[in-house]
């Protein structure tokens, strides 16, 4: 498991649950939580204190967006196997594309031909519907709404809450607060916060 924060201590519950087999170790580049326990699990330190790609997969389990694609990326170079987790009160329907590390929390719905880029989250008790894009390393939030063919660009972050209507786009790294209804596009890289949700020049 890569990533021994509270995001990587609810991933490694779900996959507990979805029997992937319980982790021999937490990764973490944060040198100080080396030999502290999640869920009974050791934190052993970064990538360099495994032996090696051969017979290992690592899981997803870094919230921030950034770190969290820096962690892939680095992982993959190596040779890791990076695998899904998907928590078993998930629903996906049919024509459902999963990306390599992606993590689909507990009670997340994915509506038919939908597509959720790697290493992205879906969290807690949200819902995308039919024919949504999500990119690559985005966090989609916990009981975030997501209607029919909604496009969310790689690395965008959906608070708590954020609703979108059918047929939205978000453009790659935009940041939504929480509670936020999308109505218009939002372009790229963009904080918009709000209902309706509209770009803002201050920090959320």
């Amino acid at each position: 498991m890569y990533g021994a924060g509270g995001h990587g201590k609810v991933v490694c519950d779900a996959a507990l649950a979805a029997g992937i087999g319980e982790p021999f170790a937490f990764v973490d580049e944060n040198a100080t939580l080396v030999g502290q326990r999640v869920l009974g699990i050791p934190i052993v330190g970064g990538l360099e204190r495994l032996p090696g790609p051969a017979g290992i997969a690592l899981l997803m389990g870094i919230g921030s967006n950034a770190a969290r694609r820096r962690a892939f990326n680095a992982a993959r170079a190596l040779g890791y196997e990076v695998r899904p987790v998907v928590h078993p009160s998930v629903i996906i329907g049919s024509e459902c594309e999963i990306g390599p590390g992606a993590v689909l929390l507990a009670r997340a719905t994915v509506n038919a031909g939908t597509r959720v880029g790697e290493n992205a989250i879906l969290n807690t008790a949200c819902s995308v519907d039919h024919d949504c894009v999500v990119g690559a390393h985005a966090h989609v939030g916990p009981a975030v709404t997501l209607a029919g063919n909604v496009t969310v660009g790689e690395e965008v972050f959906l608070g708590v809450g954020v609703v979108a209507i059918p047929g939205v786009s978000i453009g790659a790294g935009s940041v939504v607060g929480a509670g936020g209804v999308i109505v218009r596009d939002l372009p790229p890289g963009c904080r918009a916060r709000g209902v309706p949700a509209r770009p803002v020049d201050r920090n959320l």
